[in-house]
């Protein structure tokens, strides 16, 4: 096929609105569509390829799995064997073991399929995921597994069943993406269900510009078709962002502008002119590579940078990978695509043999728990995890413990004084459960007992509300927690409510709280409301684990916690409830997170309360007791309760 300057004009526009959308510039919150300007160029250009080999006779299957190899591997297996290294210096084990889960699934293409299956409650920011964006490759590769055989057979109907046929595919792929990208958003990001659609929307052009049909327009209309494609790409980059839905309707308009750009951007027309500048051509051939280099670029200096790199580094990490980019092309991609260079052996066994070592390397380091003994000494702290079901305390966190059944399993589970005729009940979601190790020595001093009853996104509320996915089982362990605390409030003296404040306000939902003390307040002698902990931006006990790995200093005041704004106000707003109530107190961060005498987010010994960002770990728990028994708060708790 002839040359087209202004495709890989158009791939330097994808690239590098990816990258800078991964810089966090505000300019560009939608860049994540460059990936879907990716899969219609992509499907354009290998579908054209199909059909005149096809039209003339001499297609073949395993040449163009050997094209694909030639065009996707090499530079591949490079970026990964070069990662390697640096995710053993720089990864602690809770980072390495995914990585390493990862290295296998980019190795046998179904790395869209693990981040979909490993996409959870507490997952780890995806910027720090250095395998990430293999997903899109994987799409690809599961896609042009099964287009070309599809192809093969229908071929002899000709190509108006071939397009109907297509057609009928795209329409499906498009609705389910639409409906997945508000109720399955996970699945329809990044499976190929939801996402082939993309690339049929480049076939489709290969159909037209091959057909009879194929008609050559007057240079105005060209110019203004142009025009609008560019337009919508840029508005895309532009207004897009994460709260899209995606990729359902709103990803036509990239893919419409992206169709337009191909179909209309000939080199007489002014987009044309512009994507075949010299600068934007040479960054799109080396767009492949770009994008390949960039996702680890980002991510490895995110890790090493413990509070990640400044405006001026990752501008620098721009043109790192950009230069990276250019040597992997011209010593990488462009010698293995050459036959004369590398034969067709030569390239099955090299895809063989590294596929074979990525595989092995990736599960040795998944089976070995991310090579934990590569940890110093002073690294093994105890009680950094959440109080669980499985590890001796009562979190009934069903959605991530297999195990476990719906029911009245999850509402037994006493702490304290447990011999006490003063009983007490800690109700809510993991945000209550946090609070177990620092209600049981509460308890115990107060000499009262306390039944722990929590799960999975289930903040206190009377009605059937719920902040998690309703598919899950937690949502059913949820309606029944709810249901036994309205059968059985009058059982209990006094109850203690707890959960993820911030997220309850900022999903509406804080009213169902409001309910639950209004039902409660009259039959129980108190209710306590514990704060939320602060909330930051990304995993503070990893960034203090990875500051231990690496020997840097560990300072949490450069820790940002944008996030802590949505629940401040909702602490706020409990406040105000509870000064309503002579029977409702409000404990806060004061009684708790405090040493020498103000407000922390570590412990004396430097140890971040924080488990993950969101939630305290039972180390950190246990240290906020040591506050909040001394705390004028827990002295009229006692004295309520006597």
């Amino acid at each position: 096929m002839d040359y087209r300057k202004e495709i890989d004009g158009l791939r330097a526009v994808a690239v590098l609105s990816v990258m800078f959308f991964h810089t966090g510039f505000s300019f560009f919150s939608g860049g994540f569509i460059g990936v879907d300007i990716f899969f219609v160029i992509s499907g354009y250009l290998i579908t054209t390829i199909i059909l005149k080999e096809m039209e003339a006779g001499n297609f073949s299957l395993i040449q163009f799995y050997e094209r694909r190899a030639r065009r996707i591997l090499p530079a591949l297996f490079l970026v990964l064997f070069i990662s390697l290294p640096f995710a053993w210096l720089w990864l602690i084990p809770q980072d390495l073991k995914p990585f390493s889960q990862s290295l296998v699934a980019v190795s046998t293409f179904s790395s869209n399929i693990f981040f979909w299956i490993s996409s959870d409650y507490f997952d780890t920011a995806a910027e720090l995921k250095p395998l990430l964006h293999t997903w899109s490759l994987a799409v690809e590769e599961q896609f042009y597994f099964a287009f070309p055989i599809l192809m093969m057979f229908t071929w002899c109907l000709g190509k108006r069943w071939v397009v109907g046929l297509l057609s009928g595919i795209f329409l499906f792929s498009l609705l389910l993406a639409d409906f997945w990208s508000t109720n399955n958003p996970t699945s329809a990001f990044y499976l190929l269900p939801a996402r082939c659609w993309e690339l049929l929307a480049g076939s489709f052009i290969a159909f037209y510009s091959t057909s009879s049909l194929r008609r050559d327009v007057r240079l105005c209309i060209s110019e203004i078709g142009a025009f609008v494609g560019l337009s919508l790409i840029i508005f895309s980059i532009i207004i897009f962002d994460n709260e899209t839905p995606f990729p359902g309707l709103y990803t036509l308009v990239p893919v419409v502008g992206t169709v337009l750009v191909i179909l209309f951007a000939e080199p007489a027309t002014v987009v044309g002119k512009l994507l075949g500048h010299r600068s934007l051509v040479k960054i799109g051939l080396i767009s492949y590579s770009a994008y390949l280099w960039h996702q680890p670029v980002f991510a490895f200096a995110k890790q090493r940078i413990v509070n990640g790199p400044d405006i001026y580094v990752l501008n620098a990490l721009i043109v790192l990978s950009l230069v990276l980019a250019y040597f992997s092309w011209k010593y990488v991609e462009t010698p293995f695509r050459d036959k004369n260079l590398i034969s067709q052996k030569k390239i099955i066994v090299f895809s063989s043999v590294f596929s074979l070592f990525f595989v092995v390397t990736g599960l040795i380091g998944n089976y070995s728990g991310g090579l934990p003994d590569r940890m110093k000494e002073k690294d093994n702290l105890t009680g950094i995890e959440l109080p669980k079901i499985n590890n001796g305390w009562c979190f009934y966190s069903i959605d991530t413990i297999s195990y476990l059944n719906t029911g009245d399993e999850g509402t037994a589970c006493w702490i304290g004084d447990k011999s006490s005729d003063i009983r007490g009940v800690l109700f809510g979601d993991s945000f209550a459960a946090q609070y177990e190790p620092l209600w049981h020595l509460a308890a115990v001093d107060a000499k009262v007992s306390v039944n722990s009853i929590t799960t999975n996104w289930c903040y206190p509320s009377v009605n059937d509300e719920y902040t998690g996915p309703l598919a899950s089982r937690a949502f059913s362990q949820c309606l029944y927690n709810r249901t036994y605390l309205a059968e059985n409030a009058s059982s209990y003296d006094f109850a203690i409510l707890s959960g993820d404040w911030g997220d309850v306000l900022k999903q509406g939902k804080l009213e169902g709280t409001l309910r639950l003390i209004q039902s409660l307040a009259p039959t129980l002698k108190l209710i306590v409301l514990m704060a939320s902990p602060k909330q930051f931006d990304f995993d503070i006990m990893a960034s203090f684990k990875k500051s231990i790995f690496l020997d840097t200093n560990f300072d949490v005041s450069r820790a940002p916690h944008v996030k802590d704004y949505l629940t401040l106000n909702a602490h706020k707003l409990l406040k105000e409830a509870s000064d309503k109530y002579s029977n409702v107190l409000f404990v806060d961060r004061y009684s708790m997170f405090v040493v020498d005498g103000r407000l922390s987010d570590v412990t004396a010994e430097n140890i971040p309360f924080s488990l993950d960002g969101a939630h305290i770990s039972i180390y950190g728990s246990k240290q906020a007791a040591e506050t909040f028994l001394k705390s004028s708060q827990f002295s009229e708790i006692k004295e309520r309760l006597r």
